[in-house]
């Protein structure tokens, strides 16, 4: 031990054990027992307790009041320091959090401080516990079928095939110094409790301010720390007292007040410490419980001299390092914080050295000095200007030993984690294996001194903050579904409960899923529909191409599960009137004016629709027709004839434009014959007559609506050039995705509902995406509702305005192209442009990477950010043997499909999933109008600029009984060339119409934002 306390800390190393020889010092350790006291010295003791021996502690700790340890010389308090996320931060950020640890640790001058870093398993039967608590209204077991209990213990075994432990790091900082009277007081504590009990504690009252000052230091952004609770304390003394031994099973219960030194024999009696003479291990033998005669051979290793390093630019924290190796590392580092004027007169002293050998050299000997010195000089003056100019803080020095325990079962076992350790380090830090291992060992112990003052290292308390101990992978919860595990340094399973966000954070439920092809978006999203619907969750699933559709022929989910062929359905499925929910009042009663809300919520689902029909109705309009003024204005006025009523359709629509008496009349007559043309393509728009699908009802918990064959535009292609049945397809696939978000008012507002929407990029193509957009942000809360939206572009979620903000959780899987890297960095709020492209780019094999026959089935990797800050890099894992039949149903490999006898069967006569009654409710009095109601709806959706144009009375949300005045001039001459060949009556009506079409002298403003999305105004 060095500094102003060196000699004191000499004199607290604990004593050899009572009759060994100095060869004998790393023998086992004991316990010492004072002799009885002389039966002629008078004591307070009852009768029959004379001949009772005192029992004093092998170790030097003699009492633990909270998170106080006291040692017959020095009052430690201990902390729990919190963890730290070091991957997906940005340089500045990293040097943000090591200079406000360094700046923590300058306040702590004068003071020495114990650094443990310990492990705690993965607690795979709390997360059990939590996750069976969790699982509210699962579902019932099937006979024949993996059941519940089944699933979930092998969930458990999957856990236990690997080596998972959690690291805790706990800081002990020196209080102060014990003197003659304390050490008094606490001999005598058994009489003076009864005669002056003050006393006793005058000791720790005095130490209050100073505590609570320490508290306030610890406990500031950098550490976080906060004081160790009693559990923690025991957790820690059993862990060192026996070190290298493995987690007990069964922890003995803490006591409610102090640990008094008799109390210290539960951790003391636990484990036996014992070297041979010359033996490179120390080795530690349990005695009591779970480890009763297990054996461990601990290897006590040391940091040597170190260079180069280079933190956070191009190295990550040295101590986080040793996370990578497969098994457990114990650190132990003691740090003495040294004050200005030791460092001051060090220097003053070494510079003087310096200076003396110099003159050596050149006054008495004439030569020139070596280069070594010219350098230690440079050194000197360095650290003398970092100490005397800027913020001297961060310039305090420290003296620091670093101590690392690996530990097996076997002395070849724990020698050779010891070499793995010293190639991981390799080159720029040394690890060093001293001699003496059971003295080293022993410093591992809270309340021990320093078995020797071997490889000090000295620096500054910037180089001790770049440790950063606590750096972690921290990302995901302890109740949810298990995704996997990080594949990190650290590595830490991975659960996700995708209705936190929304039961205790009160934020967003969107979820966005980025992979290129192959980067495992349907294995991540049918993993977490499995799991999640096995602990009650209800799914509706929009899958375009069809393969999810596999997990409804799952046994134990068969008789709770319907695929639906869209394309095949009944006629009407897709009513644009329809997939609009009707508010029921019901949903309301929560509400400080349940039928004010729900009044508001029928005018905002009446105007939903209204725009709805009029995006999809304009949408399916050639776009030489569709950009035409004149279109969107006539069709404006159909909708509104129409009006918003759930039992209307489209049809209803192409009978108003026929009918309308305003001067476009002959163009709304062309837009009526273009959509009637494709009204054997719109059947699923138009209802039979008496033959509603939606009057059915059911309660699936799993429904798959896919679409397999719908024709979709490439990504790229303008909205100018797409065909017939490429817009009609982004237009189908706009519905069913509103009919996913129908199925979430079925259900009562609690319950854990999910949409998963895959191929989720028409969102930016239609304006009513956007409209979906802010419906489920703002549902999804209210109603408990989980999104998953998938893409295999993330510039399909950028381009819709405020989309990043909506955002709760994101995963982002494997992308090659250099943009899409960037912006998945976006969506994930990490940092652009600092590296972590490559990251991106590297998430598993990459296409032409493995060049062999076999299939890569690797597990995939995604980045994860879980919405509560932390943002890690892990590894999807469903390789237990209880989801073999999950992996077989949810394999996409087209030769996996092909092998398969039985595909996914969807019945052409399935319709609709249960939907809630149409009963638009009893009429209801109030200080606001329906009308009102309308008017507000109107200009949520962004329908009352579109009234403007058209020149419609909004005072009252009805079409004028007259024809509107004429606002625009009607003058230049326009002709239209033609792609596709169309009928020959049709083709005609068409040159006459738009053959003189008219040129507006006035541009309005509402009606240039109206436009959809891609439509240009002529």
């Amino acid at each position: 031990m060095v500094g102003r306390r060196g000699r004191r800390e000499q004199e607290v190393l604990p004593p050899y054990p009572a009759g060994a020889t100095r060869g004998q010092q790393t023998g086992s350790r004991q316990m010492r027992y004072a002799p009885a006291p002389p039966p002629g010295r008078r004591d307070r003791r009852l009768p029959g307790e004379q001949a009772i021996p005192a029992y004093t502690p092998s170790i030097a700790a003699r009492s633990i009041d909270g998170h106080l340890l006291r040692t017959g010389s020095d009052v430690y308090a201990w902390y729990r320091l919190g963890p730290q996320r070091w991957s997906f931060r940005s340089d500045s950020q990293r040097q943000d959090l090591i200079a406000a640890i360094a700046g923590q640790y300058a306040e702590l001058q004068g003071r020495w401080m114990h650094l443990r870093v310990t492990t705690r398993p993965y607690p795979i039967r709390m997360w059990a516990e939590a996750h069976v608590h969790n699982a509210v209204g699962r579902l019932p077991d099937v006979p024949g079928a993996m059941s519940f209990d089944d699933y979930l213990v092998g969930e458990q075994q999957q856990l236990m095939g690997r080596s998972m432990a959690e690291k805790e790091v706990y800081l002990g900082v020196q209080v102060q110094t014990r003197n003659m009277m304390d050490r008094t007081v606490e001999r005598a504590a058994p009489l003076l409790r009864r005669i002056l009990p003050e006393a006793v504690d005058a000791e720790l009252t005095a130490l209050a301010g100073e505590v609570e000052h320490l508290d306030q230091v610890i406990g500031s952004a950098g550490l976080e720390g906060r004081p160790a609770t009693a559990d923690e304390m025991s957790w820690l003394m059993h862990r060192s007292c026996s070190l290298g031994l493995p987690a007990p099973r069964n922890m003995p219960a803490v006591p409610g007040a102090t640990w008094e030194p008799e109390d210290l024999a539960s951790f003391t009696d636990a484990a036996d410490f014992h070297q041979d003479p010359y033996a490179p291990t120390v080795t530690v033998r349990g005695r009591t419980g779970s480890n009763a005669g297990v054996t461990r051979h601990v290897a006590v290793l040391t940091v040597g001299l170190m260079h180069g390093l280079q933190i956070p630019e191009m190295d990550d924290p040295w101590v986080q390092r040793s996370d990578r190796l497969p098994a457990s590392v114990e650190w132990s580092a003691r740090i003495y914080v040294r004050r200005p004027e030791e460092v001051q007169g060090e220097l003053a002293r070494q510079m003087n050295k310096v200076r003396s050998q110099v003159r050596h050299y050149t006054d008495e000997h004439e030569l020139e000095p070596p280069q070594s010195l010219a350098r230690q000089a440079s050194r000197v003056l360095e650290i003398d200007d970092e100490m005397t100019s800027g913020f001297t803080a961060l310039a305090t020095r420290v003296r620091s030993w670093w101590r690392l325990a690996v530990s097996g079962p076997t002395e070849r076992d724990a020698l050779r984690l010891a070499q793995s350790l010293l190639d991981l380090y390799k080159p720029k830090i040394a690890i060093e294996h001293p001699e003496a291992q059971y003295a080293l060992a022993r410093e591992f112990i809270p309340g021990e001194s320093l078995s020797s003052s071997a490889y000090l290292r000295r620096g500054s308390v910037v180089w001790a903050a770049a440790a950063v101990p606590t750096a972690t992978a921290e990302v995901g919860d302890r109740r949810g579904i298990l995704l996997g595990e990080t594949c990190t340094a650290t590595r830490r399973p991975v659960a996700w409960d995708p209705w936190m966000a929304q039961e205790v954070r009160d934020g967003s439920g969107l979820t966005a899923m980025v992979a290129g092809l192959g980067g495992g978006k349907s294995f991540l999203g049918g993993g977490i529909l499995y799991k999640t619907l096995r602990a009650g969750a209800h799914w509706t699933v929009l899958d375009p191409s069809g393969p999810l559709a596999r997990l409804c022929e799952l046994p134990e989910l068969r008789p709770y599960a319907r695929p639906i062929n869209l394309l095949n359905a009944q006629a009407g499925i897709l009513n644009p009137y329809r997939v609009v929910a009707e508010p029921l009042i019901d949903h309301f009663l929560d509400e400080d004016d349940p039928e004010r809300a729900w009044r508001r919520e029928k005018a905002l689902a009446a105007a939903t629709r209204r725009r709805l029909v009029l995006d999809v109705l304009a949408g399916l309009l050639p776009y030489e027709v569709a950009k035409l003024p004149q279109s969107r204005i006539v069709l404006l006025r159909a909708v509104r004839t129409v009006g918003g009523r759930a039992d209307a359709d489209p049809s209803l629509v192409f009978d108003a434009l026929r009918r309308d008496a305003s001067e476009h009349h002959e163009h709304a007559v062309v837009v009526a014959d273009f959509l009637d043309e494709m009204r054997e393509r719109m059947s699923l728009l138009i209802p039979e007559r008496d033959a509603d699908p939606y009057n059915e009802t059911r309660d699936d918990r799993l429904t798959v609506l896919t679409m397999a064959g719908l024709t979709l535009p490439k990504d790229g292609v303008g909205r100018e050039h797409w065909t017939d049945a490429e817009s009609l397809g982004v237009e189908m696939l706009n519905l069913a995705a509103w009919l996913t978000q129908r199925s979430v008012y079925e259900r009562p507002k609690d319950a854990r509902k999910g949409v998963w929407i895959d191929e989720a990029f028409f969102l930016s193509e239609v304006p009513t995406g956007r409209v979906l957009m802010n419906r489920f942000a703002r549902d999804s809360r209210k109603w408990n509702v989980r999104v998953l939206l998938s893409s295999q572009i993330p510039a399909d979620f950028l381009r819709i305005q405020g989309f990043v903000t909506l955002l709760d959780s994101v995963f982002i899987g494997r992308l090659d192209d250099d943009n899409a890297q960037a912006d998945a960095l976006r969506l994930l709020k990490v940092p652009v442009g600092a590296g972590y492209e490559q990251v991106v780019a590297s998430l598993g094999r990459r296409p032409g990477g493995h060049r062999g026959t076999e299939r890569d089935t690797s597990p995939r990797q995604f980045i994860f950010g879980d919405g509560a800050g932390g943002v890690e890099r892990i590894r999807i894992d469903l390789s237990g043997p209880h989801l073999d039949h999950l992996r077989s149903a949810l394999d996409t490999t087209p030769d996996a499909m092909r092998d398969t006898s039985t595909g996914a069967s969807l019945r052409p006569d399935a319709v609709a999933p249960s939907l809630p009654s149409d009963d638009a409710g009893p009429g209801v009095d109030g200080t606001l109008s329906d009308e009102d109601f309308e008017l507000a709806a109107d200009y949520e959706l962004g329908l009352t600029e579109d009234l403007e144009v058209d020149g419609v009375d909004v005072s009252n949300g009805l079409p004028p009984t007259g024809p509107p005045a004429d606002r625009n001039g009607q003058n230049g001459h326009h002709h239209e060339h033609h792609e596709q060949h169309h009928e020959q009556h049709r083709e005609h009506v068409r040159d006459q119409e738009l053959g003189q079409h008219q040129q507006p002298q006035q541009q309005h403003q509402g009606a240039d934002r109206s436009q959809p999305s891609g439509q240009v105004v002529a």
